[in-house]
């Protein structure tokens, strides 16, 4: 159908801001629904109300923090999202995969994460359980095996039409995957982060998610789906820091001198956490070198005026924090982990405040290592003043359970997954 022009009116002082369409410059007619656009900007208009805007040229939405594109539970089928981002540069666009089922075996589905912006293709997430997973494929070995997903497939297109809020008909396309585009995890991957570095004017960002299903896994699995959040591209929050040292002790005695960028995966303000990622500039181009470095020390309660983290690997990947030592004091590592619980299936099954299995409770250990091990002593306190009570214990970090005894972790460390 063509396109008819003709004069209107609306309540804002640009297209993209306004809430209703008018015929009159009193604004007391509302325009008929329909879509309408301007300036290449395309809204659609229902009951007086204008939906969100998306841009012509290309079917894309625009970017949100808020707006979920939800991808059902499904079987060889590959979704694509396309967002406007604007032509600023220098920033990071940060996308978040929130893995979901309709069958609750299926949770961790393996899927195919991929962006595209300015003809280059990025792969590669951070999990708020796992860490950091640069497969293409993240999915568990506990659903599904490397080998089995191995294989061509060929994947029924689907497109996000913002007009409809809705996937259509597009292009297939058939691919081929090796065992070794999985990853070989164990746990579902929960919240994947995918950090894309917007260094470019190019101002918009295709999300991909191919969701193959191999013929011999059961025929009730209805596969994996996910929740994909495009943020607007925005300047990584920058801390103060030290250059890089060789121990948690050397970095306690370090000098802040430089600034870091954090991408937060488990961090919502302040430090950094566990499995957050640390750069050397805004956009998210350039990691932090592997490891540890000098943080002021906002941990409440502390004696310390310095903490540190450790970074592990050459992506920049926090793998523990903790607070340096003071006098009496005795240098301590943050855990994350469920509240106490009575049994190992009931610390497995930990539900937190927002009622979801997201172990959120911050303790103290005194081992060496970034993790808790059998033998070091959890604290509720970060002075190392008082144990946690005896009890089973769901970390963050892989799913993993511990049990202590006066405050001590005991021999066995048990996955969930």
């Amino acid at each position: 159908m063509a396109a008819t022009f003709n004069t209107y009116y609306i309540n804002a002082e640009n297209f993209s801001d306004a809430t209703s369409i008018f015929t009159d410059a009193a604004m007391t007619n509302i325009a008929p629904d329909g879509t309408y656009q301007f300036n290449g900007i395309q809204r659609t208009m229902s009951g007086g109300d204008l939906g969100s805007p998306f841009f012509c040229a290309t079917c894309c939405a625009g970017c949100s923090s808020t707006y979920i594109y939800p991808i059902p539970s499904a079987k060889n089928q590959k979704f694509t999202v396309c967002s406007s981002i604007g032509s600023l540069k220098d920033f990071a666009i940060i996308v978040k995969f929130k893995y979901t089922s309709s069958n609750s075996q299926d949770l961790g589905f393996p899927l195919g994460l991929q962006a595209t912006y300015n003809s280059q293709v990025y792969q590669g997430v951070t999990s708020n359980r796992l860490g950091y997973l640069p497969e293409l494929y993240i999915g568990s070995t506990n659903v599904v095996l490397p080998s089995d997903l191995a294989g061509t497939y060929s994947l029924d297109g689907l497109s996000w039409l913002p007009m409809t809020s809705s996937f259509v008909d597009s292009a297939d396309e058939t691919v081929t995957i090796a065992q070794s585009d999985m990853s070989s995890i164990t746990g579902n991957p929960d919240e994947c982060y995918m950090l894309i570095p917007k260094t470019a004017i190019a101002d918009t960002l295709d999300v991909e998610v191919f969701s193959p299903r191999p013929t011999n896994v059961l025929p009730s699995s209805s596969g994996g789906g996910c929740d994909i959040t495009i943020p607007c591209p925005s300047g990584l929050p920058s801390f103060r820091t030290s250059t890089t040292q060789a121990t948690k002790i050397l970095a306690c005695g370090a000098s802040l001198d430089q600034t870091a960028y954090v991408m937060r995966v488990n961090s919502s303000s302040g430090l950094p956490r566990m499995f957050d990622r640390v750069f050397i500039d805004s956009a998210g181009v350039t990691p932090l070198a592997e490891g540890y470095y000098t943080l002021v020390n906002n941990y409440s309660g502390s004696a310390a005026a310095e903490a540190w983290m450790h970074i592990v690997g050459s992506n920049g990947v926090v793998q523990a924090v903790g607070t340096c030592a003071e006098g009496l004091y005795p240098s301590l590592t943050e855990m994350i982990s469920s509240e106490m619980r009575p049994s190992f299936i009931q610390a497995c099954t930990y539900q937190n405040q927002s009622g979801t299995n997201l172990p959120d409770q911050q303790y103290w250990h005194n081992g060496t290592g970034d993790a808790p091990v059998n033998g070091n002593t959890i604290y509720s306190d970060v002075l190392g003043t008082t144990t946690v009570p005896d009890g089973y214990y769901q970390l963050l970090r892989s799913y993993l359970v511990i049990q202590t005894i006066s405050g001590v972790v005991q021999p066995s460390i048990i996955s969930c997954s």
